[in-house]
């Protein structure tokens, strides 16, 4: 015991009336800093962007009286009743054992914590969510699996063989994992999909299996996807889509460059078509914002069978643009050609006859006599 103390033994009462002052006294201390403590980390929580440390600090912060208070009997006994063995357990191997437990209880509040702030701030997409509806079958799973978890470490540290209790809980967690088997695979295909973001909500995908659209929500079970036309929801568990490769057209950018070829005729100025698809080009930029002015390019590309055939493209603003930039772009070019009389050509193929032959192709020098040439 520190000397500091000594005093307190010859109060009235004995080690009692000295380990209740004493108790008291360290209570108040550790529960000012504590209280200290909390009021600088919510300050300093405040200033940051992010919610999930103000979720994980009233997640842990009704467990903090709870530590200092046992931090607090500890002291007080082992100053007071020096060497106190209880039940075979010094003081410090008690307040080891009292840690563990308020430790279990305190991250199973983290994790739930950390799960609700991901479902609503990050998953929800900006919509409103009942905290009862995130996850939670995961977030009860996590909490259990915790509290078992500590439970075991308390009963290994009190002496108890938890051999039987762990191969108990393996058989069965075996079971488990077998029964839910395409839940499991598509419970870890969604974390692998949160945690590699191949891809996000929004974002507008095609798989190699054919599965094409904007991705409306990802759980993890399932990921929900809008097709495109129909706007159809289309359900798709995570293990199928995390195992496949896909391509984002929202990633890394959300523009999309498109391009066209389109024929005219032989006849025609080569300038002056360029000069007219570049303005119907721009034309329609300057209608509408889907197109970017100064992606705008148009360059004589080949001649053809039958045609003079020249390519343009441009950039709009993401792939679900596409078709509406596709169709202004399309009507402005065939209403200027058709202000400016520019031809577009149809497949044309000319035959030539060879002199001296007739409708067969055939010379009349070398076609045999028929029956009826003869007659």
């Amino acid at each position: 015991m520190f000397s500091e103390f000594q005093f307190l033994l010859d109060l009235p009462g004995g080690k009692v009336t000295a380990f209740l002052c004493l108790l008291i006294g360290t209570g108040i201390f550790f529960q000012l800093l504590l209280l200290l403590c909390l009021r600088i980390i919510r300050f300093v929580a405040g200033k940051t962007t992010t919610t999930l440390d103000d979720r994980l600090i009233a997640a842990i912060s009704p467990y903090l009286p709870i530590f200092a208070l046992l931090v607090s009997i500890w002291f007080s006994a082992s100053q007071i009743y020096a060497g106190i063995v209880l039940y075979g357990f010094n003081d410090f191997e008690l307040l080891v054992l009292s840690l563990l437990a308020v430790t279990g209880l305190a991250l199973s509040s983290i994790g739930d914590a950390i799960l609700v702030w991901y479902g609503l701030e990050i998953r929800s997409g900006g919509r409103k969510v009942n905290e009862r509806e995130v996850f939670p079958f995961v977030r009860n799973v996590i909490r259990i699996g915790i509290i078992v978890l500590f439970i075991v470490f308390i009963l290994q540290r009190l002496g108890f063989d938890t051999t039987a209790i762990i191969t108990g809980l393996g058989v069965g967690g075996l079971a488990v994992a077998l029964a839910l088997q395409d839940t499991l695979s598509n419970f870890f295909g969604g974390v692998h999909i949160l945690v590699d973001k191949p891809f996000k909500e929004d974002d507008y995908i095609k798989t190699d299996g054919g599965v094409e659209g904007q991705v409306k929500q990802i759980g993890w079970r399932t990921t929900k996807i809008e097709t495109f036309p129909s706007k159809n929801l289309l359900v798709v568990p995570n293990s199928k889509i995390a195992s496949s490769m896909l391509e984002n057209f929202s990633y890394p950018l959300p523009e999309i460059g498109i391009t066209g070829i389109i024929g005219v005729d032989y006849k025609e100025d080569v300038l002056n078509v360029e000069r007219i698809l570049n303005d119907a080009l721009r034309s329609v930029a300057q209608k509408s914002d889907l197109i970017s002015p100064s992606s705008i390019w148009v360059r004589f590309d080949s001649f053809g069978d039958f045609s003079l055939n020249f390519r343009y493209g441009y950039v709009v603003k993401d792939w679900l643009s596409r078709g509406t930039a596709s169709h202004l772009i399309n009507t402005e070019i065939f209403y200027a050609f058709k202000k400016n009389n520019i031809n577009i050509p149809f497949p044309v193929r000319t035959i030539y006859a060879v002199n001296g032959a007739d409708k067969t192709g055939v010379p009349q020098k070398d076609k045999k006599p028929s029956k009826s040439d003869a007659g």
